[in-house]
Order: structure tokens, then sequence, then C-alpha cells
């Protein structure tokens, strides 16, 4: 009979980043892409936002893979259900990395953005996290369980939700499920329904901006 054992290793990651961090930053973006994507990518969909006064970081997922066969384009991915309690230990643990590295001293806002597959991996390290939070955003994402069993955490983030309305990942059955579970909890939170798929568009970006920048 097998013994299965777990070691910690080392492993380099990549983070992407919009603009840098410096006196005039008034609004920091930690964001998780979604499954199969990687950084370098995924954040040329946020460069709209000025560089003057807001700082985007993307970590990539740790664990790589070819998104057709043995060869070719290449995503990653926050995790699967193999050794789940283990990865998402890992990540979380990677996602504080990220902020001591990058965040640790500012004073600026600081928002969580989970977009997809991201959504329950941002969802799972705010609620874990000792770190510094201003808001906390799923964006055509499920909304973990641990997020609902923490409902005074989750508050204290503001949470938001951003759906598009032909989002081929969730229905309008899911999100009215979605809202209804987060009434029932009491959870406080913002929406902003938009015309759209499974994406991270413009529009409705620049309204979550100019929604979450107003004091």
């Amino acid at each position: 009979m097998s013994t299965l054992h777990h070691i910690a290793t080392t492993k380099t990651a990549r983070v992407h980043t919009h603009g840098h961090l410096h006196s005039g930053t008034k609004f920091i973006w930690l964001v998780a892409h979604g499954y199969g994507f990687l950084s370098e990518y995924f954040i040329k969909k946020l460069e709209v936002l000025p560089p003057e006064e807001h700082f985007v970081i993307v970590p990539e997922a740790l664990n790589r893979f070819y998104l057709n066969g043995l060869s070719g384009r290449v995503g990653a991915s926050w995790m699967t259900t193999e050794d789940r309690d283990q990865e998402i230990a890992d990540y979380i643990s990677y996602l504080d990395k990220v902020y001591e590295t990058f965040i640790l001293h500012s004073n600026a806002k600081i928002i969580a953005l989970g977009f997809s597959q991201g959504g329950a991996t941002i969802g799972r390290w705010a609620m874990k996290t000792t770190k510094r939070l201003n808001n906390i955003v799923f964006w055509g994402a499920s909304i973990p369980a641990e997020c609902l069993e923490q409902v005074d955490r989750l508050n204290e983030l503001h949470p938001y939700l951003l759906v598009g309305d032909t989002d081929e990942f969730i229905s309008e059955e899911k999100r009215n499920e979605v809202i209804q579970s987060l009434i029932n909890q009491n959870v406080i939170f913002s929406h902003i329904f938009y015309k759209g798929g499974h994406a991270i568009l413009t529009e409705p970006l620049l309204q979550l901006c100019s929604e979450l920048t107003t004091p």
C-alpha cells in the first residue's frame, strides 16, 4: 500500500502589473484571472485604468497546461479537484506573498477582483488573509461557500457582482440563485449586469471603477 506525502517546495511565479505604485496611486487592483488565461494577456483587459491613479497586479496561477493536446497555446489554472485543500492552501500563501511584495506599505484603496475561476480563488483568499482589503469583486464567477460562511467578513469588503446577460457559464437562472443566496445570508452587495458574455469588457469595467472610486 502506498503512502501519500506532501512536501513544500519553491516555485517561481509570474506576475504582470500595469502602472506602478507611487505617491499618487489611489487604487490598487489585485486580480485573479480565469481558467486557461495567462497573466500577460489577461492584464491587457485592464489597461484602460489610468496608471496615474491605478496600479493593477495580475498574478499568474501556478499550474500551466496546454489548452489543446500536447502543444500550442498555454493557459494556467488555480486548481482542480485533485488535492483540492492543498491547492487552495498553496494559492492563498501565494497571493499573500504577492500582496507583501507589491502592496504591503501602501495606503491606497485595495480592490480584490476575481474573474471566472479566479472569483472563487480571490474569495477564498479574502476570507483567509489578514491583509487589508477594501472591496471584493466577483466577475462572471461563482461565490464560494467559504464566503457565505463568513458573512461579516464578506460585508466588510462591500462585495460587487458583475455578470453579462449572455454569459455562457452563468445563466439567468443561476444568476438569480446567486443573488437570492446573498440576500438570504444578509450579504449587502452591489451588482452590475451588462450586455455581453463571459469576458472583462471595457464599459462595465469603467462603470465599476467609477462606482468604487466615488467617495
